[in-house]
């Protein structure tokens, strides 16, 4: 973790973000359009196979941990907990849009009201907030601060949030969309793709 590993982590760190940095504004451009395509669906099926091996890995830690202890799982209070921190989660995300709205309304795309309704409502967690939790699973035990049982409600709770929001929010979200009526397409989105294409074959190409 980074504030264990100190300047090493910072070391390792700093660099590859500078080079992710430079790949995605200066570097694209040196790929042919082909070749942006096949990197794109290579990327996109790394990205699947990792997600997937952080959920299986996730729900073995689970298992093998959570459902083990009896502290954890067939305790009260900690079930209260996690439905009070799926609470203050929703809220949390809709304090920072709210207190966003006015900047991200008046810059980039804009955004309206319904557009900020779907962004809180639809903030899902993953891969990335259980792979942080598997981490300090794997750190726990070493310090008196970090203790085995600490790392075990930190996969607990992360992992059920996850659950959580990939339930609930996940599966109304479309119901959200037709109540805010913005799962209709537009105009110029509802054109048949044979009309787009007839009229780009026999429109008069400027000289």
């Amino acid at each position: 973790m980074l504030w264990r590993m100190g300047p090493m982590a910072l070391s390792i760190r700093a660099p590859m973000m500078a080079k992710m940095f430079f790949y995605s504004t200066f570097a694209r451009t040196a790929f042919k359009r082909e070749s942006q395509q096949s990197l794109h669906i290579f990327w996109e099926m790394v990205a699947y196979i990792a997600n997937t091996l952080i959920f299986i890995l996730s729900g073995v830690v689970i298992a093998e941990g959570v459902l083990g202890d009896d502290n954890v799982f067939h305790h009260g209070t900690s079930w209260t907990h996690l439905l009070l921190l799926y609470v203050y989660v929703q809220v949390s995300r809709c304090i920072v849009v709210g207190a966003l709205f006015p900047l991200l309304r008046y810059f980039g795309y804009g955004l309206d009201w319904k557009e900020a309704s779907i962004l809180i409502w639809s903030g899902l967690r993953g891969a990335v907030a259980l792979s942080l939790s598997l981490s300090v699973k794997r750190s726990s035990g070493r310090s008196l601060e970090l203790t085995l049982e600490t790392g075990t409600l930190f996969v607990f709770f992360t992992g059920d949030i996850v659950f959580l929001t990939l339930i609930v929010n996940g599966s109304t979200t479309q119901f959200v969309l037709h109540y805010l009526d913005m799962d209709k397409l537009t105009a110029a989105k509802d054109i048949p793709s044979e009309v787009l294409s007839f009229v780009e074959i026999h429109l008069p190409k400027k000289p």
